[in-house]
């Protein structure tokens, strides 16, 4: 499906692009719309469409603005400007943002439509093109250096002026004053490693501060790098909302683990490690999901008593642990099981259970909302302790499995502590002000300190659902009660509930309802 967005603000162009739109046949749907280019962007890094259509004069961001900002955010992005002005200068200056139809003014409904059947052509072709890149793929001395410079930069032991030299060497501008490494997993059996690498290529190419690195089969390493930290918080969420939207095709579950940021190219392993570490304890227990290392270390657990025996002091050590200390715990408790003591299959049965046990008072932690049966038949789908016990090396893969899975939970209610109160902060903000036509992404993101592309990251995973869905789920509930129980005219309704055109109220009321609102107030006034 091919989401559409479109910015014009003369409301009777827009609202005739809008009904093209809607009446094309075919895998295409009409996703939003502005009337100016700045509600344009906010609107669209949450709803993250496919194509754009925009006029170029606007007020407070114009088209050619909106084109540069969106393609930052959403490289895939097609744009089609629809202008009523020819002149060479503003043709130049499309061809340069990369535009890829230029309609004039007035525009017919079968121009619209035949302009986005060629974009939607030309997507298709970049999905399905041939992965096999020959000035790429016959490079393979090219290809094997910048993988041994990724390896001793994430990996660390080389001196830095080595680095630096190799930096530009391999054409990397990496002398910035911080840097992150994100981490992602793709959790697909029979991954596409050439259209990956292809995808991978094309999202950083002509970017000289972001780097990547295959660490594994099916784990990507990324590297970013700025001299402003804020700017790079929301460079690196940016590139993972775009590279979780280019891969869902080829992996739909796709895990990632933003590292710390850190001001030293020798720190840069350090946070590599740690943040590949959590990768692989969150796995079995957080798939899908974006975990940022930092949101957990701002946090302590409380300290919750467990009793049972071989349970009690393990589960205060893993309730206490802190980020640093949970690599030692593991391992300090793998090394107790030693086959002499453990050398029993009832015993190491009962050391299972125990260890289950805590997994799941740990889960509970983390989801309080989920039963502790639900919890515990999930553990045990993975892990048949019964079994597992009969042999003393299955007993440890068990073991270490099943406290990978305990330190998972606890990472997750850590990192959702926090992003409950951003969460919470944010749903009392928007229901004290989501009549305000003025409300968007960006200035609730303002509101709970956060980057946009960060905070719609964990909006989407916390509700569900998209910052602009939950609004307008709320604007289109309080529309409904006006309907109901008043006899205020639609556009005053629409006025009412943050939208300032009537028609487009009615859109999305027609979207949301399967109905328009006066359909609505009919049926329930024959009730």
């Amino acid at each position: 499906m091919y989401q559409i967005f479109v910015v014009e603000d003369e409301i009777l162009i827009r609202q005739s692009i809008r009904n093209a739109v809607e009446k094309m046949q075919g895998p295409y749907s009409f996703c939003g719309e502005a009337s100016d280019g700045e509600m344009a962007l906010s609107m669209m890094q949450d709803l993250m469409p496919d194509i754009l259509l925009t006029d170029i004069r606007m007020p407070f961001l114009d088209g050619f603005g909106l084109i540069e900002h969106a393609k930052d955010i959403m490289p895939w992005l097609k744009v089609a400007v629809i202008t009523g002005f020819g002149d060479m200068d503003s043709a130049r200056k499309a061809i340069s943002l990369g535009v890829d139809q230029y309609l004039m003014k007035p525009v017919r409904p079968a121009d619209i439509v035949k302009a986005i059947e060629e974009m939607a052509g030309q997507i298709e072709k970049e999905k399905t093109r041939s992965t096999a890149r020959d000035e790429f793929d016959n490079d393979e001395v090219k290809i094997a250096l910048r993988k041994h410079f990724m390896q001793q930069l994430l990996y660390g032991g080389t001196e830095t002026a080595d680095l630096l030299a190799q930096a530009r060497k391999h054409g990397y501008d990496i002398i910035r004053s911080y840097y992150q490494v994100v981490v992602f997993y793709f959790d697909m059996p029979e991954l596409d490693h050439k259209r990956m690498r292809d995808i991978i290529e094309r999202l950083t190419a002509g970017r000289k501060q972001i780097m990547y690195f295959f660490s594994g089969v099916d784990t990507l390493s990324v590297l970013l790098c700025d001299n402003d930290a804020d700017a790079l918080e929301e460079r690196v969420y940016q590139f993972v909302n775009i590279l979780r939207h280019e891969t869902c095709d080829l992996s739909p579950v796709v895990t990632t683990v933003i590292g710390g940021r850190v001001q030293r190219l020798g720190e840069i392993s350090e946070a590599h490690k740690n943040a590949a570490s959590l990768l692989k304890k969150i796995g079995g227990v957080s798939a899908g999901r974006v975990v940022n290392v930092d949101d957990r270390l701002s946090i302590t657990a409380d300290i919750v008593h467990f009793t049972g025996p071989f349970g009690s002091d393990l589960y205060q050590k893993i309730k206490m642990a802190e980020t640093d200390d949970t690599a030692e715990l593991y391992d300090s408790i793998m090394k107790g099981l030693d086959r002499e003591q453990f050398g029993s299959t009832l015993v190491r049965y009962n050391a299972l259970v125990q260890l289950m046990k805590v997994a799941v008072h740990m889960g509970k932690q983390a989801s309080p909302e989920e039963s502790e049966n639900d919890i515990a038949e999930r553990i045990i789908e993975k892990h048949d302790v019964f079994r597992a016990s009969g042999k003393y090396e299955d007993f440890r893969r068990t073991a270490r499995a099943l406290l990978e899975t305990a330190l998972g939970f606890k990472d997750d209610r850590q990192s959702d502590a926090k992003n409950n109160h951003v969460i919470s902060l944010a749903e009392k903000y928007v229901a004290e002000n989501f009549c305000d036509p003025n409300i968007s992404l960006i200035s609730v993101a303002k509101y709970v300190g956060m980057s946009a592309a960060h905070f719609s990251t964990v909006f989407s995973q916390k509700q569900g659902r998209t910052f602009i869905s939950y609004l307008t789920s709320m604007r289109i509930e309080y529309a409904k009660e006006l309907l109901t129980t008043t006899n205020m005219k639609l556009a005053d309704i629409a006025l009412q509930i943050g939208y300032n055109e009537p028609n487009y109220f009615s859109h999305v009321f027609r979207k949301s309802e399967g109905m328009t609102p006066k359909e609505f107030r009919n049926q329930q006034g024959n009730q």
